[in-house]
């Protein structure tokens, strides 16, 4: 990152909190998608492949529905909110059966962290649309959860939790 993850004064709302949240969902949008993008191309397992294409599927829906928010709310965000993440090399260079596991190990505790983030803007958010939005899209990751620990669950050597 270049600057402060904040959002310029032009935002009506005037809620660090919102502005906060938004920036990580977006960011966390951003990494799921191109996980997912690497995942579909790289992971030996089928379970891994179609978890990786629904983590492509419902982050880019989530982040035009944010996106939208974010238009309609006259909210503008950093780059860094926006831009698509660099690539994990480390990731990136795996044998399929060491990728499927460090991946897993990612979405894992990834998850974990989101659905708190979500759950606690959903239930004391300020910004009522941006509250709405964490309250529509925290049942989807909590399914994404369920999906990536169930996928751990049936590896032949489970993740530290």
């Amino acid at each position: 990152m270049t600057g402060p993850a904040v959002l310029k004064a032009q935002d009506k709302s005037n809620d660090t909190t919102a502005r906060t949240f938004i920036i990580q969902a977006s960011i966390g949008n951003l990494q799921e998608i191109a996980m997912g993008r690497l995942a579909v191309q790289q992971a030996a397992s089928p379970d891994v492949k179609a978890f990786a294409q629904r983590m492509i599927d419902d982050h880019s829906k989530a982040e035009a529905r944010l996106m939208e928010l974010i238009r309609s709310r006259g909210f503008q965000i950093p780059h860094e909110a926006t831009d698509p993440p660099v690539e994990d090399r480390m990731l990136k260079d795996l044998p399929a059966k060491d990728f499927d596991r460090d991946y897993v190990h990612m979405m894992v505790p990834g998850h974990r962290q989101t659905a708190a983030l979500f759950e606690k803007y959903a239930l004391t958010g300020k910004d009522p649309d941006v509250k709405t939005f964490a309250q529509q899209t925290l049942p989807v990751i909590k399914e994404h959860l369920a999906a990536i620990t169930a996928i751990e669950n049936s590896m032949s050597t489970p993740m530290a939790r």
